[in-house]
């Protein structure tokens, strides 16, 4: 380095970061990990119908429930491509994209959603990191799950229903059964299940305004 490339670094401004102003942090800053069912083409280590958070943690096997607590959904519209062929699915969140995609796809399109959740962390969990959330007394895992088809029908579906028939209770508002299931056909693969637990037991009320605050972005 040369001294007049010395004098210049010297006499250049120092970058200051404020204290104050800038971007408010929203619920898109938060980092969600993704929630996978693991299915025999799964290139996951763990048991197969497992459901996994972040390709780590194990959270539940097949037909084994696991308390839930619904966040948030966003539904959308992607091409039903055979699996392996050609580059990866086009999706679209919105009609006007929609409409673009019909025009310009050979593929028939199908409903899918992204579905945040929430699980408080059971007396026998092994840690491992899996639960970082601590809300109150209580620490949570939080992933998002790509549902279409048949788990599409038994979560998102399920879950709108739910607030299309209580008002008065958001589905965040009680504690649902997240389980995955078997299921036989030609080919056999698992799918989740969202189901509202049989409990009087209500979400407590620091979850419930973390998730509204979550929900609003």
């Amino acid at each position: 380095m040369s001294e007049s490339d010395i004098i210049a670094a010297e006499e250049a401004p120092a970058e200051i970061t404020p204290l104050v102003g800038g971007f408010e942090p929203t619920a898109q800053d938060i980092d969600i990990p993704r929630l996978n069912v693991v299915q025999a083409v799964s290139q996951i280590e763990a048991p197969h119908g497992s459901i996994v958070l972040d390709k780590r943690h194990v959270l539940t096997e097949v037909e084994q429930p696991i308390t839930a607590i619904p966040v948030a959904e966003v539904k959308g519209f992607r091409e039903d491509k055979p699996y392996g062929v050609g580059e990866m699915a086009r999706s679209v969140y919105t009609e006007e994209d929609l409409a673009l995609l019909k025009a310009d796809t050979e593929y028939p399109l199908i409903e899918f959603a992204n579905v945040t959740i929430m699980f408080p962390e059971p007396k026998d969990a092994k840690g491992g990191g899996a639960f970082p959330f601590k809300i109150g007394k209580t620490k949570y895992a939080i992933g998002t799950m790509n549902v279409a088809k048949v788990a599409y029908k038994n979560t998102y579906k399920r879950l709108i229903t739910h607030m299309s028939t209580r008002v008065d209770e958001p589905y965040y508002g009680v504690y649902w059964d997240l389980t995955p299931l078997k299921i036989e056909g030609k080919v056999t693969y698992y799918a989740p299940s969202l189901t509202v637990q049989d409990t009087e037991d209500t979400v407590p009320k620091d979850v419930v305004k973390f998730i509204e605050r979550f929900r609003k972005g």
